[in-house]
């Protein structure tokens, strides 16, 4: 499949069209592709997915040590184990203080030479490669000089009495007054306590105020304790939950007894009078003035783990200036570098925010007045919590601050990249949303997502992920690195991808600290979770370049799984690769469903939490979420369903509870209401921020009253307005089923917990459907279909299948036994399909009722690869784990083993079916019976249908069975370095504990007389 059909699969760009986000929105310059296919086309893509559903994986090339051998060789098993595309990341050595030998210096002849040949070798392959447009992470290099670098902003304070004529220099603020407590971003602490004239310290207003009273005008009591967040100064870790990032800045400053604000009219800008050295003149008006000079100094943050080449400052976030020097310094190399070799890459990408809090930029009084229509000099004072004005006032304009920042973000920052991608042919991506090393950056995380082709998110495995107490809601992110047991960014970038019309929810893929733990069945229940937020394209993170002169398994990253061909398993991870392509073909089809949308309010920071079930709502329902930007532009009414352009339908609009919200979009939500909306939520009294305040106010008021309605000065809990209806104080779920609309999935079994997503296309109803727990699931289903019958299509076989099921009340009830974190699609056709399908439904509706035939116990005939350590033939009278063999040659074994072993079966009936039953398997294991390939095992259940192949009498049985590297490593760690077999960075202890290996059983052969 070429670059030219991968992108017309995915999201098409139209590469010429300016972004110009007032005249032409620049979503107008993207199309998605509509997915309108029959059955027909549906099942056979399920059977046989194209390059664009299939995985990718970011392709590390650290300190430049490949050479095109190795390059020729990951791309070939990439492409020959079912990866479609790579992301090149360009980077120094290994994190977490593992050492890197030094390769071909980046941007170097030698490095170029490199790439060339890699572009080209992916041009050969049909493999879509994407660039990470720096190196490390983010933004930024040596290009990026302190004027374009992030940016903090400073205030000092001077009191002055008048009448009098003043004349000197002002105080500089402290280079760090209002970060004491920063901790995260790099860079740092190199750069913190620097006098300022060597953080390019530069002014942006001075102004006088009357404070007759002195300090007595500042914010206090709990309105001061949140002054941090609100004057987004706060630094805190990505382990922090996006509520607890949201709730301080939306707590409303009220006016309070013995506040005295500053009236804004006793705010007098002194701008003009200061000098470019800092001296002011002034003629004093008689009284107390407190003079405060805000200006801004570059952050010092710098790249994560960049070649020295290549490293620097990062750019400023708000200002389109650095992304135009790192497309200039960078994007054009790597452009016509691949054009040499006649390829290009399909995108740029923009990795994690990960850059702390910049909280400024030097254009900010221009781009507050572009984006909330007044002058900010005046109010700048708050920042340092003076009161002008009063609590409230204070409060709105820090509202409006924090928004204009996260516009610029958007807009000047993931915007303009976007733009300038779209003007050279290419798609862009971004993880734009998080989670920053500062969990606290003022952003708006669905309006940054909204600016990517590839809007993207990350998901981690936890330390301890197999062991399921470790995933619960009830642990921290430290110890399951979920939030409340689920991903911290995946629901907003599904949300993101649904509301701007984009057919991919992207994700970095498995991030860990783990080495060589884990394999294929261990990475799916953390992949499964995901699908169900939402995410339908993932990333393998990570899978590094090496240089097969390097030995294995090679020098690797110190964070990501490790999965590229040096992984022992590697040889059979194909079957892994197909369930990715195969869910992803489906999880891409069509349209998301969800009955509910919620408003998530205007302020920033703007995050949307974990995927949860709100109480109000209850289980069964799924949901989207959006900002103002999609609210205000993208949302219709469309036979009582609030649409999107792009074929998103929801039945609920539900507002914030919050009665503040913009004129603009209480006069949105009057219109929805009007065109036949339901929305839900209490009717709003003022808006968030100053622009045209207080007739803003006036105005919001007049619509609650006219679209809320009251009742003796009460607001009432329903009222139709329009064609549609405005309901507040009722539950959302209440409304739903008073509507007739039942939950879409409902389930009923005792100690389960299943979790689902569902499409919908012109063809089909889709459900994926996965046990989220280590144990057997026997359980009903419903499902909201009345109309269409059921089929099982199984991601991991390609097996389909006609279950039982009964009609109920609209829905359709299937009954289903899932083994461990096992998962299944429910389709229904919308046109019946009466051929009767080949796969045997009864594999997931009656595995329970198999019954043992017969038990395969030895001895078995065992050949290891004597190049690794291992006996080149032994005997095991009965299975054990390689790790507590005699043999040392068995014990820190890593690599593949071969198990024969014979087995006689009497006469069977001709509609049993016959189950082999590995058992315990570690990790991934192969089946031949009497000569013929079965194929890989890799997941629970750990079973192949051995019905066709077996014999009465005599039957041979083969398994090749591959643990992973840490056991061989393990035994080099206490042999001198000219013994060992392996040769990696990553240090293992000899007393390190080993990891239970091989085929464990017990190998039984179960029976079923089921047709």
């Amino acid at each position: 499949m070429n670059r030219r059909k991968f992108i017309q699969t995915g999201t098409v760009v139209s590469a010429h069209l300016t972004l110009t986000a007032q005249t032409n929105p620049w979503w107008g310059t993207l199309v998605s592709e509509p997915f309108e296919t029959g059955k027909e086309e549906l099942l056979s893509g399920f059977m046989n997915p194209q390059d664009a559903y299939k995985s990718s994986c970011y392709w590390w090339w650290f300190n430049g040590l490949v050479d095109e051998e190795g390059i020729t060789r990951d791309l070939e098993e990439f492409r020959e184990k079912g990866m479609g595309a790579v992301l090149l990341v360009n980077s120094a050595g290994g994190l977490g203080g593992v050492p890197f030998p030094q390769g071909a210096k980046f941007l170097s002849d030698e490095w170029k030479v490199l790439y060339r040949h890699a572009m080209k070798e992916a041009k050969r392959l049909d493999i879509a490669v994407g660039i990470n447009l720096s190196s490390g992470w983010c933004m930024g290099g040596p290009w990026v000089d302190p004027k374009h670098a992030g940016r903090w902003y400073l205030q000092s304070t001077l009191r002055v009495k008048g009448p009098q004529k003043f004349s000197a220099k002002l105080p500089l603020p402290g280079s760090a007054d209002g970060y004491d407590h920063v901790f995260n971003p790099p860079g740092f602490k190199e750069y913190l306590h620097l006098p300022l004239e060597q953080l390019d310290y530069q002014d942006t207003s001075v102004v006088a105020l009357l404070t007759p009273d002195g300090e007595q005008y500042r914010i206090n009591g709990r309105r001061g304790d949140i002054l941090t967040a609100k004057a987004n100064r706060k630094d805190a870790s990505n382990f922090a939950l996006a509520t607890d990032i949201m709730i301080p800045t939306r707590e409303a400053w009220k006016i309070e007894p013995g506040d005295q604000a500053i009236p804004l009219e006793q705010v007098i800008d002194l701008s003009p009078y200061l000098s470019a050295d800092g001296v002011l003149k002034w003629e004093v008006p008689p009284g107390n003035w407190t003079i405060v000079r805000t200006g801004h100094r570059m952050t010092g943050s710098r790249l994560m783990i960049a070649q020295p080449e290549a490293d620097g400052l990062s750019i400023d976030w708000f200002d389109r200036a650095g992304v135009d020097l790192q497309f200039e310094n960078l994007g054009k190399i790597f452009l016509e570098e691949a054009a040499k070799v006649g390829a290009k890459p399909v995108y740029f990408c923009d990795d994690s925010f990960e850059d702390g809090f910049p909280n400024w930029t030097g254009k900010i009084l221009e781009k507050f007045r572009h984006y909330r229509g007044y002058d900010a000099k005046p109010y700048l004072p708050v920042l340092s919590g003076f009161m002008i004005g009063s609590a409230e006032i204070s409060d709105r304009f820090l509202n409006d601050y924090r928004k204009t920042i996260a516009d610029c973000m958007a807009d000047e920052h993931y915007g303009h990249f976007a733009n300038l991608c779209h003007q050279h042919g290419l798609l862009v991506q971004n993880e734009a949303a998080g989670p920053s090393r500062s969990g606290t950056i003022c952003l708006d995380g669905l309006k940054n997502l909204g600016r990517s082709d590839f809007p993207m998110g990350e998901f981690w495995l936890g330390p301890n992920h197999e062991d399921q107490s470790t995933l619960t809601d009830d642990k921290s992110y430290g110890i399951s690195r979920l939030d409340k047991g689920q991903n911290k960014v995946t629901k907003m970038t599904a949300s993101a991808a649904h509301i701007y019309g984009r057919q991919t929810a992207s994700a970095e893929a498995f991030t860990t600290m783990r080495h060589w733990l884990d394999y294929p069945g261990s990475l799916k229940q953390a992949l499964d979770r995901a699908y169900c937020e939402g995410i339908n394209r993932i990333a393998i993170h990570t899978s590094t370049a090496t240089r097969p002169k390097d030995g294995k398994p090679g020098y690797e990253y110190g964070a990501g799984t490790h999965f590229n061909p040096n992984v022992t398993w590697w040889e059979k991870s194909a079957s892994f690769f197909s369930y990715i392509a195969r869910c992803q073909y489906l999880l891409q089809s069509g349209k998301f469903v969800a009955d509910v949308l919620y408003y998530n309010g205007d302020l920033a920071p703007n995050l949307v939490e974990q995927k949860h079930i709100d109480p109000a709502l209850g289980k069964g329902y799924d949901y989207d979420v959006c900002n103002e930007e999609v609210l205000l532009t993208r949302l219709s009414v469309k036979d009582g369903w609030i649409v999107l352009p792009d074929g998103m339908r929801y039945r609920l609009l539900v507002l914030p509870d919050d009665k503040r919200m913009p004129l603009a979009v209480a006069k949105k939500i009057k219109a929805l209401v009007a065109d036949g909306a339901t929305v839900i939520g209490q009717a709003p009294e003022r808006d968030t921020g100053l622009f045209h305040y207080p007739t803003c106010d006036e105005a919001i008021q007049a619509i609650g009253a006219e679209v809320w309605g009251a009742v003796d000065g009460k607001q009432m809990t329903r009222r139709s307005y329009g064609k549609g209806r405005i309901i507040y104080g009722e539950s959302i779920r209440e409304v739903l089923q008073q509507d007739g609309v039942m939950p879409d999935v409902e389930y009923q079994g005792t100690d389960v917990w299943l979790d689902y997503i569902h499409r919908t296309t012109a063809a089909a109803e889709i459900y994926f459907l996965t046990n989220r727990k280590n144990q057997q699931a026997q359980v009903e289903v419903l499902f909201r279909v009345q109309d269409c019958n059921p089929e099982l299509w199984d991601p991991v076989s390609g097996q389909l299948a006609q279950p039982s099921f009964k009609k109920r009340a609209a829905r359709t009830a299937i009954p289903f036994v899932l083994e461990a974190f096992q998962s299944i699609f429910v389709v229904f056709p919308k046109v019946n399909n009466r051929a009767k399908l080949s796969g045997k439904a009864w594999l997931w509706q009656g595995r329970e009722r198999l019954s043992t035939l017969t038990s395969i116990n030895g001895p078995w005939q065992v050949a290891f690869d004597p190049a690794w350590g291992g006996p080149k033939h032994i005997v095991f009278d009965t299975l054990i784990d390689w790790s507590k063999h005699a043999d040392k040659g068995i014990k820190y074994y890593s690599g593949k083993a071969s198990y024969v072993a014979e087995f006689d079966l009497k006469v069977r009936k001709t509609n049993e079916t016959l189950l082999l039953d590995l058992g315990v398997v570690k990790n991934i294991a192969q089946v031949w019976v009497n000569g013929k390939d079965l194929g890989v095992i890799w997941t629970a259940p750990w079973q192949v249908d051995i019905s066709t192949v077996v014999r009465s009498g005599r039957n041979e049985l083969a398994i090749e069975v591959i643990n992973q590297w840490p056991n061989r490593l393990i035994g080099d760690a206490a042999l001198p370095k000219e013994q060992r077999l392996t040769n990696t960075n990553i240090v293992f202890k000899p007393d390190d504990p080993l990891l239970p290996s091989g085929l464990l059983g017990p190998v039984v052969i179960k029976y079923g007389a089921i047709s």
